[in-house]
């Protein structure tokens, strides 16, 4: 803190200076000195979801109940897809006695992460105060029963959020937020980039109306044409999130025993440790000869994703997470934002990138995946060896150049890595060209 009032002496508008010394004076328990710094780094930026979110958690602490309201509503506004406002908006709410608009705003955080074992528990104690005893009771049984097949599975990484006694109600630093984009906010951007793989591919379900698209230098994989092709629903590989909506009770062919496409369903809805139980039914029911055998590999592939992508989720609630940091002078770190003691382990997911590649030697986005998992793991070298295997295979895969840039640059290779940023560029990647003018375009400026 006092390096910060330093710094804050020699930049008054030092807002990441500011927004750090918030979070170290929150932590002191000196609220309003916090709630102070937070003002001024909204003075400079007003729209600024996670400072808004942040300081909406703080009125409330303090008793300010219709302010901290005004500020979450903001950030809903901002960002409506981010499951803690709603669970800690609805927490507001009770302490207010408003307890339907409080039963709306947990029923949008179960919507959003139906798995959110203390979302339901809090549900079935406004529905309680409410008189529906019975939706309550209803509630209550849905959260226990979570909570044991969370611990049934040993799913460590996903048991915080079985965990009822944990909190979701602590401020947000800067590091979760750059990583993980829960917040619609552009602060201090200029002055400390923190850049992101692009995601892991994996089979999601696809919209029937948009047919086949010829596509030039598309990826062409036998395998995996005839897999998507014998699809009794529409499938696809993609690393971009889903847009649309789809509902398993509408879909005939999703009552039927196929693991696989229960495990696409649950996941479009967000039960994940659904959709992992239909991907172990569907390895260990898949047949090891025959084209079978070769569908085990995308089965492998899936669960390794979601495996991996639960992790993510979990730090990124739980505010603990690394990544790749550069400033601006083109130098790397890695960044550790640990305020719960947990260490999070991709051994599991790359097991089973691992199997799949084993079955399908040379698929690219097995490969390219492995790079993303290894990079995950801090095993910079093999993921590098895993993106080259990757482009390999398909030299147009812009995702992999770009991947493995970031980690050359992160070990200090920046030549070989801008090279790589260049193409990835070339070949459709366009956040290549915001990290390209960042840290390759320095040495020309003298």
């Amino acid at each position: 803190i006092a390096d910060l009032n330093r710094a804050i002496e020699l930049d008054k508008d030092n807002s990441f200076a500011l927004f750090n010394r918030a979070l170290m004076l929150y932590d002191n328990h000196e609220y309003i000195p916090a709630m102070n710094d937070l003002n001024r780094v909204l003075e400079q930026e007003p729209g600024n979801a996670l400072t808004l979110y942040n300081r909406g958690l703080i009125k409330a602490q303090v008793g300010d109940l219709p302010g901290a309201l005004e500020d979450l509503d903001r950030v809903v506004n901002i960002n409506p897809e981010n499951v803690l406002v709603y669970f800690n908006r609805a927490a507001v709410f009770i302490e207010m006695g408003r307890y339907q608009d409080a039963l709306e705003d947990y029923d949008k955080a179960i919507e959003l992460y139906p798995d959110f074992a203390k979302a339901y528990m809090n549900r079935s104690y406004v529905k309680n105060l409410l008189g529906r005893t019975r939706s309550s009771k209803e509630d209550y049984n849905t959260a226990q029963r979570k909570i044991s097949e969370y611990r049934a599975k040993n799913v460590s990484e996903a048991g915080s959020f079985a965990d009822t006694t944990r909190k979701y109600s602590s401020l947000i630093s800067l590091d979760a937020d750059f990583a993980k984009k829960d917040f619609n906010d552009e602060i201090l951007q200029y002055r400390d980039v923190d850049v992101q793989l692009r995601p892991l591919y994996k089979f999601v379900l696809a919209d029937a109306k948009a047919g086949n698209v010829a596509l030039q230098k598309r990826y062409e994989h036998t395998v995996t044409d005839r897999f998507i092709a014998n699809s009794p629903v529409p499938v696809e590989i993609t690393n971009t999130p889903s847009r649309n909506s789809h509902d398993a009770a509408d879909n005939p062919v999703a009552q039927e025993r196929n693991d696989f496409l229960a495990a696409l369903y649950s996941y479009e809805g967000k039960q994940f440790n659904a959709a992992l139980t239909n991907y172990d039914l569907a390895i260990s029911g898949a047949q090891t000869t025959g084209r079978e055998a070769v569908e085990q590999a995308f089965y492998y592939m899936n669960r390794g994703v979601l495996r991996a992508e639960m992790i993510d989720f979990i730090a990124s609630i739980e505010n603990n997470v690394q990544i790749l940091s550069m400033d601006e002078s083109g130098n790397t770190r890695a960044r550790v934002k640990d305020r719960v003691n947990q260490s999070y382990d991709y051994t599991e997911a790359i097991e089973d990138m691992k199997k799949a590649a084993g079955i399908l030697p040379g698929m690219a986005y097995i490969l390219y995946n492995l790079g993303n998992l290894y990079c995950l793991s801090s095993d910079h070298i093999s993921s590098i060896r895993a993106y080259t295997e990757a482009i390999k295979a398909y030299p147009y895969m812009g995702d992999a150049y770009y991947n493995r840039a970031l980690v050359q640059i992160y070990l200090r290779d920046k030549e070989k890595g801008c090279n790589d940023l260049s193409v990835a560029g070339q070949l459709g990647v366009k956040d290549a060209y915001a990290v390209i003018k960042k840290y390759c375009e320095q040495d020309e400026v003298h």
